[in-house]
């Protein structure tokens, strides 16, 4: 299936996945080899443009769409195209922090970066790629301080326990299990990152620790 034709407009309070429907919207037009990392999976087809209908028609009703009407199965679907996008988003230093937390319909993320009191963070740029997880061990870093939150968007908070289940299984938590430290590879980029799961639904927080050398850099 295709899906030609006009892409959605960006919607207040769900512009992340309204983001990512009009990028999908727009790449479904190119061919195989010209699509962007993350936007030829044919199988999702029918989820997107569901999804892309009811925004265009009332973006008011997605939450209860992807609440009542879509499968768990197709919201896993969606948290696990999303999830690697939100862990390579742009970061200007380490440590910094993404925080997704429900508020009333709205996963709202922002991202909180730090002054580490160990040295001076080095800037970075993201790309999104496919994401490897590992376990680690570090060592716990000293205090930072905080230079406040930027708003980064929203997503419908009907998603979050989805997005809570894929980590928990690609992370491997414990049934009872609320944190653990991993290193996240992205586009050959390595990080240290220490992934919170909020009781009683209330979101997820991405603590981005330190960058790490990449396989490249450790084999000069």
């Amino acid at each position: 299936m295709s899906t030609r034709g006009p892409a959605p407009s960006p919607s207040p309070g769900h512009d992340i996945l309204a983001r990512y429907l009009h990028a999908y919207a727009n790449a479904r037009q190119m061919s195989d080899i010209e699509r962007p990392w993350g936007l030829g999976d044919d199988a999702l087809d029918a989820v997107w443009t569901r999804l892309m209908e009811a925004l265009a028609r009332d973006p008011e009703r997605l939450d209860r769409l992807i609440a009542e009407e879509l499968t768990e199965k197709d919201r896993a679907h969606i948290a696990e195209t999303l999830t690697p996008l939100l862990f390579a988003m742009p970061l200007r230093a380490y440590p910094s922090e993404l925080r997704a937390e429900r508020v009333d319909a709205r996963l709202v993320l922002s991202m909180r970066n730090f002054v580490s009191a160990e040295s001076p963070a080095k800037p970075e740029k993201a790309q999104p790629n496919a994401l490897t997880l590992a376990k680690t061990h570090a060592p716990k870093g000293k205090a930072a301080k905080s230079h406040g939150d930027e708003p980064i968007g929203y997503l419908p908070a009907s998603l979050t326990p989805s997005f809570e289940k894929y980590l928990r299984r690609v992370l491997s938590f414990d049934k009872e299990q609320q944190r653990r430290e991993v290193t996240v590879s992205s586009g050959g980029r390595r990080r240290r990152v220490r992934v919170t799961i909020l009781t009683a639904g209330k979101g997820i927080l991405i603590r981005f620790l330190a960058r790490m050398p990449s396989p490249a850099e450790q084999g000069h």
